[in-house]
């Protein structure tokens, strides 16, 4: 087993160093994605590239990443029955209360900052966003469960703000922002997609229905494997990205609205028809 000292070390003061070198600033509102062991191996573990973010942030600031629900039910219906059956017996709804982070999926941070002080969740089963900071109940409070990533979300609001979004070491196939463009962007045909989730209402479980454009598939098809790659590498060559080393990490800091509109354009432009149909 590999040696975890024999890695890069980072620690606290370096990582709000690089942050600053980058061009994030005090009263920032961003939304993160994070490969933690991209940065290199951080002393005093984890948490410390949030305490690190929040040194720069200040109080005046906001961090926001997206939590999703760890053990979510999106894929029951592609279970055996068995394997349905013991997940209803006994998995709880969810409760943006309680229910973690989906670590698994996304990064175990999101489950950190889930559990920070002062963290506010929003209320949508699948896509739940968590904020700390001056402007976390703003960015939280409102999610419409059907088309839960359009103006008034998590990342409506986070464009709305003037807000960021901050990649470190994440892969550029991971920015949730293009969900917002995803919403917005005009299109002859887009793909829908349909689902149920059981959330916690007055003590109960109740299944409630969701509709929102495909998250999962794509919503269109525009000639590439993956457009959210595509578009985030095409982003960054453009000089509103600013780019840089986080620790080991590669960086980019982007303009929310700025990030939006380009996927707008992105896609409109590379548009080919709708997905086809694999039946």
């Amino acid at each position: 087993m590999q040696d975890e000292t024999a890695k890069p070390v980072v620690v606290r003061s370096q990582l709000g160093a690089d942050l600053r070198r980058l061009g994030l600033r005090a009263g920032d509102t961003v939304l993160l994605h994070v490969s933690v062991k991209a940065i290199g191996w951080m002393v005093g573990g984890p948490q410390v590239v949030l305490k690190a973010i929040f040194d720069v942030l200040t109080a005046e600031g906001t961090l926001m990443m997206l939590a999703s629900w760890e053990g979510n039910p999106y894929e029951l219906d592609e279970w055996s029955d068995e394997e349905q059956q013991r997940w209803l017996d006994e998995c709880p709804p969810f409760d943006p209360e309680t229910s973690p982070a989906d670590h698994r999926e996304l990064s175990i941070l999101a489950e950190y900052l889930r559990t920070w002080e002062g963290a506010q969740r929003s209320t949508h089963p699948l896509a739940s966003f968590v904020a700390v900071g001056h402007k976390a109940t703003w960015l939280t409070e409102v999610h419409p469960r059907h088309y839960g990533f359009g103006v008034d979300s998590p990342l409506g609001r986070l464009c709305a703000a003037d807000g960021r979004v901050l990649v470190l070491g994440a892969p550029l196939s991971n920015l949730t922002l293009v969900h917002h463009a995803e919403q917005l962007v005009e299109l002859p045909s887009k793909q829908l997609d349909q689902y149920q989730m059981p959330i916690l209402q007055a003590g109960k479980t109740v299944w409630v229905d969701v509709e929102e454009f495909d998250t999962t598939d794509g919503i269109a098809d525009f000639g590439v494997e993956d457009y959210f790659l595509e578009i985030g590498r095409a982003f960054a060559a453009t000089t509103n990205a600013r780019k840089g080393t986080v620790g080991e990490a590669q960086a980019y800091l982007f303009p929310a609205d700025g990030l939006k509109s380009f996927a707008i354009e992105w896609m409109q432009q590379h548009y080919r028809g709708p997905l086809p149909d694999e039946d």
